[in-house]
């Protein structure tokens, strides 16, 4: 999916005075990562709450059962998460073409 970039810093990327425009499906299940319930207006109960869980030592598997499912409830269906400590994870998440 196609949609507004941000850059390193969570700002909207500006490219020639333009909207900087790509592919953002990364880009996207990032901010669901990071995202506490409640900062998105549509669909306030979707957030992973990642910088939370890691901080309260949540286990591996209840880590790997809230992206799952925050993933699945953004529309996400092919997802592969692993983690192996609070700073090294991996993610890989596709929705089905229309």
């Amino acid at each position: 999916m196609n949609d507004i970039l941000l850059n390193e810093d969570n700002d909207i990327s500006i490219v020639n005075g333009d909207f900087h425009i790509g592919e953002s499906g990364q880009q996207e299940i990032e901010s669901l990562l990071i995202a506490f319930k409640g900062e998105f207006k549509n669909t306030p109960l979707l957030g992973a709450e990642l910088p939370r869980m890691l901080k309260a030592r949540n286990t591996r598997q209840g880590i790997t059962r809230e992206v799952n499912e925050q993933l699945k409830y953004d529309g996400f269906t092919r997802i592969d998460f692993k983690i192996e400590d609070a700073e090294n994870f991996t993610v890989n998440a596709q929705r089905d073409a229309p």
